[in-house]
């Protein structure tokens, strides 16, 4: 693993090659990430020994560094590793992490000890001589941008392949939290049966959103500026029940994206790198640029400030939300602008 720089797919590697450290450090506020670290070290650590009686798990409010570092200490049984698991590491007296930094120093070579911790004091021992040593991974939580290559990622694991469409809306329409994509997932795999690829079609079906019909779909008829289209997208999902703020934060972020691009334009940043820096997958980069065409970077400005507006007017309570909406779309197709074009339902 990388010296004060270890990854998640560091740690596979690793352990796939059959190295197991002596100590890890797993913290951070993503659970599902270090679950899935956790299970890993677990499985390699405890491999050809006996799970019943080398693995301990603690939990740093109810124990303290003495009795960990005695576990950690003892031999294991029936050969194998003596493993143990402490949660909530952060929550150690200062006193007990004191101990834990000597064992951290020279460790047991027959032992495993694994701290989980949400927000540890990385300044302090033991948890800066794990980082030193290569042991500790963050398990931060993804940023929006990253969810459909996580969610890629664990389809692969599972033996298919995604849309990238379709990883796109399932981000979208479950949100941020790993755990509730993952089950979601394990829905799509049944939904799925036998095929090898899961599409943007099945998602939708999952959700009760048509693949016609979604935030992605309005954002880029938005962005060309295309007003009867927009107005229609809009009502189906209203009809559908789509929740106005997924469509806001869909659409902020489509328009902060934009501006970037604008800005990576304007310093002169090649094309092949204007997808990494302005966070979009390559796969979507051109839809991005052809609505450079029609948005310009003032225009990108006030659309932020409309959705902003928008967002704050829905939540108020007084105000129609399907009005706030279908005002919202034709400003950002450009309203004021004598860009109205009749269309169904407006």
């Amino acid at each position: 693993m990388a010296r004060e720089s270890a990854t998640s797919q560091d740690l596979i590697a690793s352990l796939g090659r059959g190295d197991v450290a002596p100590v890890y450090l797993l913290y951070g506020e993503e659970d599902f990430l270090a679950a899935e670290a956790l299970d890993a070290i677990l499985r390699a650590a405890l491999a050809g020994g006996d799970r019943t009686f080398n693995l301990d798990v603690l939990a740093g409010e109810e124990t303290d560094g003495r009795e960990i570092v005695a576990r950690a200490s003892s031999f294991p049984m029936a050969g194998g590793r003596r493993v143990v698991v402490v949660r909530d590491a952060d929550r150690l007296s200062a006193h007990d992490l004191d101990i834990l930094s000597a064992y951290a120093a020279e460790p047991s070579p027959s032992s495993c000890l694994i701290l989980v911790a949400v927000k540890p004091d990385m300044r302090k021992k033991p948890f800066t001589t794990i980082r030193k040593s290569g042991g500790a991974l963050e398990c931060k939580r993804l940023y929006e941008n990253q969810l459909p290559a996580w969610i890629a990622s664990q389809v692969r694991k599972d033996g298919r392949r995604i849309e990238p469409e379709a990883a796109k809306l399932l981000a979208a329409c479950t949100g941020t939290s790993l755990r509730e994509l993952r089950n979601e997932l394990d829905k799509l795999e049944v939904y799925a049966g036998g095929r090898e690829e899961i599409t943007a079609a099945d998602v939708a079906a999952l959700v009760g959103m048509s693949k016609e019909y979604t935030p992605f779909e309005l954002q880029k008829v938005v962005g060309r500026r295309d007003t009867p289209r927009a107005m229609t997208i809009l009502g189906e999902i209203l009809e559908a029940g789509g929740a106005l703020p997924l469509v806001i934060a869909t659409m902020t972020n489509y328009f902060l994206t934009l501006w970037k691009l604008h800005d990576l334009r304007r310093r002169g940043v090649a094309g092949k790198d204007q997808a990494s820096q302005a966070r979009v997958n390559p796969y979507f980069l051109q839809e991005y640029q052809d609505a450079l065409a029609h948005q310009s970077p003032a225009a990108c400005e006030r659309a932020l400030l409309l959705l902003a507006e928008a967002d704050e007017r829905s939540k108020s309570g007084t105000e129609d939300p399907r009005r706030v909406m279908e005002e919202l779309v034709l400003r950002l197709c450009g309203a004021e602008e004598g860009n109205i074009v009749p269309s169904r339902g407006v």
